[in-house]
């Protein structure tokens, strides 16, 4: 009998037609911090104190690991000098939130096409750092 998990490998990358193993390691990483906090928080004053933590936010986001066209990065590029691009005028604006690379928000009139605005790893995919 084969083993389940390696069923659901394969359908997740058929189906998906991405790999399930980083988003499987992601979650086993956050099944295990949990567990963790969970077994530090019921051990009492006994307990090792906790690790310091690594300034993960002062390392920047990985670049993406796909390609980009040039026409999309041409898109990403607009956005990051303040272009305020909308679902209606973007065509790939699904492939971009697919990636990661852009949030949608909500029109600022009240109605209509949702804008796009870039996440960190769109501002990296752009060649640009985000304002701040």
């Amino acid at each position: 009998m084969s083993d389940p998990k390696d069923a659901l490998r394969a359908l997740l990358d058929s189906y998906l037609r991405c790999p399930a193993e980083p988003a499987r390691a992601e979650l086993e990483q956050a099944l295990r911090g949990y567990q963790t906090d969970w077994i530090r928080a019921h051990a009492g004053a006994d307990a090792p104190p906790l690790p310091v933590p690594a300034a993960a936010s002062a390392r920047p986001p990985a670049r993406p690991k796909f390609p980009i066209a040039s026409a999309d990065l041409e898109v990403l590029k607009r956005l990051a000098e303040g272009w305020a691009g909308s679902t209606a005028e973007v065509s790939r604006w699904a492939w971009f939130e697919n990636r990661e690379l852009v949030t949608l928000e909500p029109n600022p009139a009240g109605s209509g096409p949702e804008l796009l605005r870039l996440t960190p790893s769109g501002w990296l995919a752009a060649g640009r750092t985000p304002p701040g």
